[in-house]
């Protein structure tokens, strides 16, 4: 059975998922601020737990692949994600991958067939930004995640604007079964 581990850093939220196509579906995602360095770790040893109680013993040692959102966001917070997830992959021999955390967003807050403008704030009166649509077939980018003034974005495009939401490490994880991607973070 493949494993497929996700993980978001690039915003406030701490966002993980192990998923697998067998039906392993296990999420973590909390609002922690700036505390990403003191509880991925120890929430990646929880989440394993809970995989181990909807299933046979689940360890790290199982993964087949990680997947870990590259940005656009934080920039520390980009460090402890892809920093953390190139450990565990070369610690484990296993592919990583990198995913767009903007359209990790658009798949959590998204409905099926539902086109969005998904935007992260980026200080100072602007925003990191990009327009996705939810299909069958995950999520569909119709224009790359770009920063750009709050007040002229809100001129050009009427919304409605999907701000700052959770990235969904399901949807990371899931993408983590697909080509690995190179795992390069967006400092837009």
């Amino acid at each position: 059975m493949g494993i497929y581990l996700g993980i978001d850093t690039s915003t406030s939220f701490l966002s993980l998922a192990l998923w697998s196509p067998e039906g392993l579906e296990v999420r973590f995602q909390e609002a922690i601020g700036r505390d990403h360095a003191k509880r991925l770790i120890l929430e990646l040893d929880h989440l394993f737990e809970q995989a181990s109680v909807k299933q046979a013993r689940v360890k790290k040692t199982d993964l087949t692949a990680i997947g870990v959102g590259i940005g656009p966001g934080s920039y520390t917070g980009l460090r402890v994600g892809i920093a953390s997830a190139k450990g565990l992959a070369r610690a484990l021999g296993v592919p990583l991958g990198g995913v767009d955390s903007l359209a990790a967003s658009a798949y959590g807050c998204l409905k099926m067939g539902e086109k969005g403008l998904i935007t992260l704030d980026a200080r100072r009166g602007n925003v990191y930004a990009g327009l996705y649509q939810k299909t069958p077939d995950g999520i569909l980018t119709l224009k790359e995640a770009q920063k750009q003034e709050l007040s002229q974005l809100q001129q050009v495009y009427p919304g409605p604007f999907l701000q700052d939401k959770a990235p969904d490490a399901l949807y990371i994880a899931q993408q983590a079964q697909k080509p690995i991607q190179v795992a390069r973070a967006l400092y837009l």
